[in-house]
């Protein structure tokens, strides 16, 4: 996996575009993709211990899916073109963290982007473009499902982020983005396991350390 991980280059993350996830916190749901990055040093395998950082106070699991580029971007192009790769993966948030810096107004890289804060599977071939949205996956948290979403409940299709995302910061071989999580996001303690499953096939267990 961190073979894999060396040809990753930007990591970017879309928010809120699931709109049931987006009223659970209370926020609005977005009329443009909403994207933040976060640093390829967040990396960590969907699989063994997994160290987060303590005394910052509340840390959420969203699961999501993640697709990788395998060429440049180019507009007009279809994403079955561009996309090659088709992985699940969590984002991590420092939700108290994240909290403060939204009150200032301040980026969300603190909450976002610290060491570990995101969890990727190894990938799978891109089934297209089509199958892409009728998938399945979930977050199990110590056997239990705590997430369960679907592309199809995207405010904003793959089609559209990779649009906006090419067409704002660029887009090439190595890149990643995730696309956003479903509802039932949540805190999670020391010595919970994790299992992600993506169509039926299940990535861990991942063993939580704070």
């Amino acid at each position: 996996m961190t073979n894999a991980f060396a040809a990753i280059r930007n990591i970017y993350c879309v928010g809120r575009n699931y709109a049931l996830h987006a009223q659970e916190l209370g926020n609005e749901v977005p009329e443009e993709p909403m994207i933040f990055s976060k640093p390829t040093h967040a990396l960590h395998p969907a699989e063994g211990t997994l160290q987060l950082p303590d005394g910052i106070g509340s840390i959420h699991y969203e699961a999501e899916l993640v697709v990788r580029i395998g060429r440049p971007y180019e507009a007009g192009a279809s994403v079955d073109q561009i996309i090659d790769g088709l992985a699940i993966g969590i984002d991590w948030t420092a939700r108290d963290v994240q909290s403060v810096l939204k009150e200032k107004r301040h980026p969300w890289l603190l909450a976002k982007g610290f060491k570990h804060s995101a969890v990727l599977s190894p990938f799978r071939p891109f089934p297209g473009v089509e199958a892409f949205a009728s998938l399945d996956f979930q977050l199990l948290r110590n056997g239990e499902t705590v997430q369960a979403g679907s592309p199809r409940d995207m405010i904003f299709p793959l089609e559209r982020l990779v649009s906006y995302i090419g067409d704002t910061f660029g887009l090439s071989e190595g890149d990643i983005i995730y696309t956003g999580t479903p509802a039932g996001v949540g805190a999670v303690k020391d010595g919970d396991e994790l299992t992600l499953v993506l169509n039926g096939e299940a990535f861990g267990p991942l063993t939580i350390s704070l």
